[in-house]
């Protein structure tokens, strides 16, 4: 209780509260009124749009940039690949049409945005196979050995289970398959937590637990008014956040355990990527020379205490 009322103290030192905004996809934008009070034909233009933005953004900084000794089409061409954690599908759309996968599947938690996804890929060519799902990592609704491949870009935090989500990946990767995982560690130190929703503070996750920062985040959130009731969790997300631990659902994994995990599953081979702190973020995409400079931490990375610290995301490659 004390830790929270001061994880609670610093966190209103800086205080910031959600926006609308229409150029960035959250899932609570659902619930705003501004979007629940659009008649139906007005929704599917804004859905269309967000879902363009995202294959915007996906080109713009491609998930190629977090294996940059792998040769990702290489790998994935014409291959039949899963998408852990898809949202809204854009990203999906952009990397599968630049792999040239053959079948892209995509699964995510929240149904509106597995439905947004469905609704524009019901008026969009490709050459490539989409098909989105709703559903969870821990529990994936395919065949054994159904992929060739998985991708998943800032999910594994999230997921209730990590050891359920790697034991589903395995089952479902074919003999030879591959799994590229980026996630960001609870220790880094630009948003670990997931709490930006209410606070700018930095450095949060160094001082504080997961537990602790979600009482915290619960108790500054019930100050909020009316206004902000779309971004408030419903029960149902209140249930799913006791699960995992965290504010806005994330399970505090880190490089040790996620590792140790990996390591009992019995994965043929891991590979770990040493992707330094802002060498792929927006702050490098408006000032670029700020790369020179983080290369200097990779030394630092290769110590296993600072790949929480100085990593942008964890990456590894798990091989089955």
């Amino acid at each position: 209780m004390k830790k929270a009322v001061i994880a609670k103290f610093f966190m209103n030192l800086f205080p910031n509260k959600p926006k609308y905004q229409e150029e960035h996809f959250v899932s609570e934008i659902f619930r705003h009124p501004k979007f629940t009070s659009l008649s139906q034909d007005s929704k599917n233009v804004l859905l269309n749009k967000l879902v363009k933005n995202n294959i915007i953004e996906g080109n713009r900084k491609p998930y190629d940039l977090y294996f940059p000794s792998v040769a990702l089409k290489e790998n994935l061409i014409w291959k039949k690949v899963l998408d852990l954690g898809c949202g809204i599908g854009g990203k999906t759309i952009a990397d599968g049409e630049k792999w040239e996968v053959n079948e892209f599947y995509g699964i995510d938690v929240n149904k509106s945005s597995v439905e947004t996804a469905n609704f524009f890929l019901s008026d969009y060519n490709s050459k490539v196979k989409f098909k989105f799902f709703q559903g969870y990592a821990e529990k994936l609704p395919f065949e054994n050995e159904s992929f060739d491949a998985i991708v998943s870009h800032d999910t594994i935090e999230h997921v209730r289970s990590v050891k359920e989500t790697l034991m589903e990946c395995k089952r479902v990767l074919r003999k030879g398959g591959m799994a590229f995982l980026v996630f960001p560690s609870y220790n880094f130190p630009f948003g670990g937590a997931h709490v930006g929703s209410v606070t700018k503070t930095p450095f949060l996750e160094w001082l504080f637990s997961p537990e602790t920062i979600n009482e915290a985040y619960q108790e500054i959130i019930k100050t909020w008014d009316e206004s902000l009731d779309w971004y408030k969790p419903t029960n149902e997300t209140l249930c799913d956040w006791s699960v995992v631990q965290s504010g806005i659902g994330i399970n505090g994994i880190k490089y040790k355990e996620f590792k140790s995990i990996v390591n009992e599953l019995g994965f043929s081979k891991v590979k770990f990527i040493s992707i330094p702190l802002l060498y792929v973020s927006n702050t490098v995409y408006k000032y670029p020379f700020i790369r020179y400079f983080t290369v200097l931490l990779k030394p630092l990375i290769k110590i296993n205490y600072f790949k929480d610290y100085l990593t942008q995301r964890l990456v590894f490659i798990l091989y089955k």
